[in-house]
């Protein structure tokens, strides 16, 4: 509901948002930016996390070479459409992406000799894979950025995710990962747990805080429909609670004053950092490519899918085509509400920025929208930027939580259910 009235207030959109089959001649690769980020999907994991609503299979040698080989050949399809842009950023993503790690050398070196690039390597890494040899790797290869998933470090909750490992490996971890000297280390922290206390979320804050790393990425537990936590048996089984949205705002409060106290500021919605110029952030590009299946890429006014399915995915590429299964064509106004949307993840935004890109003046294109962030509170402005507030911020996450649950949820469903879609409407 809340969705469909922003869509029709913000919009002026009556129908929902179409995504249709691919099809050659459907995307124009010549609109691809000069400018623009790569991601890169490694799906295959030692264990499935029940929450984890991401694109996900259990790891198998024989498949995993076929996907390397299949990656590789992706990329080599995309050169003539990429071949003269600069690439900003390679961010690897899962999945545990480590389990790859030799094949992820090779796509690094690929991109660096067929590719022009000049940006940041960042790779997440799951705490029971963290090694000297692994680490060691990491730097040769030139990853400068590493995100490790803590989650928390409370035991009995550790164990409730299914994360299978504990403190104990977490200190481990952190103690190696800082031996290494990587440009940005970030930790990500999670929230909203069933049965997490206020005293629990400030333990881990404190706690993450302490080995001064450059940045803690803290967000709730949104559980997707999809996925196999089923919340309302699970907390009627084990008599927990997770908490509500007016007790979210007062977390959200609370992790600013910890994070203000220990030296961190807020640089997005879900990310501290010691100095806001040194991000690890794989999600606020203006434009990025996707490779792997799953994987999605923007840019121009297209936006659009692989396949989910590995077997498909690998099989798609041995023929030679590209793996895209549905694409979703903007309106210039639904390109802008995208730019905007990501730019208040980050919270702030920029109206130069606006009028570089789309050539109009945002307030005017937006009125009631900006009018509404301003009269509400939810936004003040500083020069030529809206800077949202602490207030705004806790609704774009509530905002944030809606278009996961009520958007992505539909979509990431009907395209694990088969490898290639019709059509799918959101």
């Amino acid at each position: 509901m809340i969705t469909d009235l922003l869509r029709r207030i913000v919009l002026g959109k009556k129908e929902k948002f179409m995504f249709k089959r691919y099809e050659e001649g459907l995307i124009d690769f010549n609109r691809i930016d000069r400018e623009i980020g790569i991601y890169i999907h490694i799906p295959f994991c030692r264990s499935l996390c029940p929450y984890c609503p991401y694109n996900k299979t259990l790891y198998a040698g024989e498949e995993a070479k076929a996907y390397k080989k299949a990656l590789i050949k992706e990329l080599n399809l995309y050169r003539k459409n990429l071949g003269d842009a600069e690439i900003t950023s390679i961010y690897f993503g899962g999945g545990t992406p480590t389990l790859l790690i030799t094949e992820i050398r090779e796509m690094v070196d690929f991109i660096k000799e067929n590719y022009s690039f000049k940006g940041d390597i960042g790779i997440e890494i799951h705490p029971k894979e963290v090694s000297h040899h692994l680490l060691k790797e990491l730097k040769e290869i030139g990853m400068n950025m590493v995100s490790l998933g803590v989650q928390t470090f409370k035991e009995d909750i550790l164990q409730f995710l299914g994360r299978g490992y504990g403190v104990k490996e977490i200190e481990e971890a952190i103690a190696t990962i800082k031996k290494y000297n990587f440009q940005c280390v970030d930790i990500d922290i999670m929230t909203n747990l069933p049965g997490q206390k206020l005293e629990d979320i400030q333990y881990d804050l404190k706690k993450v805080y302490s080995y001064g790393i450059d940045q803690v990425s803290i967000y709730p537990l949104i559980i997707f429909p999809m996925t196999e936590m089923d919340m309302d048996r699970i907390i009627k089984e084990k008599k927990l609670d997770r908490f509500s949205e007016l007790e979210e705002k007062k977390i959200l409060r609370m992790i600013d004053d910890i994070s203000k106290e220990t030296g961190y500021e807020s640089s997005s919605i879900w990310t501290y950092s010691k100095n806001k110029e040194n991000r690890y952030t794989s999600v606020t590009r203006e434009s990025f490519v996707g490779f792997g299946a799953g994987a999605s890429s923007h840019f121009g006014n297209y936006f659009y899918l692989n396949t989910f399915d590995v077997d498909a995915y690998i099989e798609a590429l041995e023929k030679g085509t590209l793996p895209i299964n549905i694409v979703n064509q903007m309106t210039e106004k639904e390109k802008m509400i995208f730019w905007i949307f990501w730019r208040c993840y980050d919270g702030v935004i920029d109206e130069d920025r606006f009028e570089d890109l789309f050539k109009k003046e945002m307030k005017r294109e937006f009125r009631l929208l900006f009018t509404l962030l301003k009269v509400l509170g939810m936004a003040r402005k500083e020069g030529n930027q809206y800077v949202l507030t602490q207030w705004g911020r806790f609704v774009y996450h509530f905002v944030e939580k809606q278009y996961s649950i009520y958007y992505l949820n539909n979509l990431w469903y009907q395209s694990m259910q088969q490898p290639w879609i019709e059509e799918v409407e959101i």
